[in-house]
């Protein structure tokens, strides 16, 4: 058989690849390119290997799954050399990163083997920038991606159940998770002691219930966490900050973020913004000149401390 052959072949005859970091298609995502298949046929043709007496799909799961719903009986197909695994999987990152992005979880989850082979394949553990250059993904994906990488199977397990819903019924979504673990590592570096009372595991417990409850209203929310936590890059109160978030850590009460920012490191970040709107307001050329150099060694100290904040 002359491989790189476009070929018309039995819908039936065509498996889907286990290489596939894609594991959620939904129905409504679906719905339009249902509809242009039965208007137009399938105008792109798929990417499959052989396999035996069989293909595997390289590209066109989607396709396919139309197809299949529509009841052709054969699709178009380029008929590719077998890949070798790691490039198999390069391959479908690389052919989606330029496409539509897939959801952060089915990367997060074959990210590891990739990382495997190119270990094996190189000697040494991928950097993050190889990593990009080799999927296709940005840096920032990778990184999100790592933070899904290291959550208890459990919560993996969330995030999955709620990507099967419809995106406006999604509750503990990708972003959820991600906005809360950025907020306790910062925790973690800033205040050790705060995560080792009461357990990394039972925080996120607490926290995703307090969410259920809608004691927390808003994902974004955890960024005030890191702001507590860093309260001395703005010369807050370590203490009060410590236990305001030893207090919403607490699973029986309603206090929120928002009480425990309010009562820790609000006044402070108020006051840092409001000199710095007065600095940049300021008109310097105006004053006297030796009032005029300590307050450019004042802006210089605040730029310091801005630059440190979060």
């Amino acid at each position: 058989m002359v491989e790189d052959t476009l070929k018309q072949i039995d819908v039936d005859h065509i498996d889907r690849n286990p290489e596939n970091p894609r594991i959620v298609f939904r129905p409504g995502e679906l719905a339009q390119l249902t509809d242009s298949i039965q208007r137009y046929g399938v105008r792109v043709p798929l990417s499959v290997y052989k396999e035996g007496r069989r293909y595997v799909l390289i590209d066109g799961e989607r396709r396919w799954r139309c197809a299949i719903k529509l009841n052709l009986k054969t699709v178009p197909a380029i008929v590719q050399a077998k890949p070798e695994r790691l490039n198999n999987l390069l391959l479908m990152f690389n052919i989606h990163a330029l496409r539509e992005q897939w959801d952060l979880l089915t990367i997060a989850l074959k990210l590891p083997e990739v990382q495997a082979l190119l270990r094996e394949r190189e000697g040494r553990d991928p950097t993050e920038r190889a990593l990009a250059s080799e999927t296709g993904l940005a840096q920032g994906v990778i990184r999100r991606c790592k933070m899904l990488m290291a959550l208890p199977k459990e919560h993996q397990q969330r995030i999955l159940t709620e990507l099967r819903k419809p995106k406006p019924q999604q509750q503990f979504t990708e972003d959820f998770y991600i906005e809360m673990e950025r907020a306790l590592t910062t925790v973690e570096r800033a205040m050790p002691k705060v995560v080792s009372k009461f357990g990394k595991e039972a925080i996120r417990q607490t926290l995703i219930e307090k969410y259920k409850q809608g004691t927390i209203s808003n994902r974004v929310d955890f960024r005030q966490i890191a702001k507590i936590a860093r309260a001395e890059n703005v010369s807050a109160d370590s203490t009060a900050a410590e236990q305001s978030l030893q207090k919403l850590f607490t699973r029986d009460n309603t206090y929120s973020i928002d009480e425990a920012y309010s009562d820790s490191v609000a006044g402070a970040y108020g006051e840092r913004d409001l000199l710095t709107t007065q600095l940049q307001n300021l008109d310097v050329s105006a004053v006297d000149e030796e009032i005029r150099e300590a307050l450019e060694l004042l802006e210089t100290e605040v730029q310091k401390i801005l630059s440190a904040a979060p």
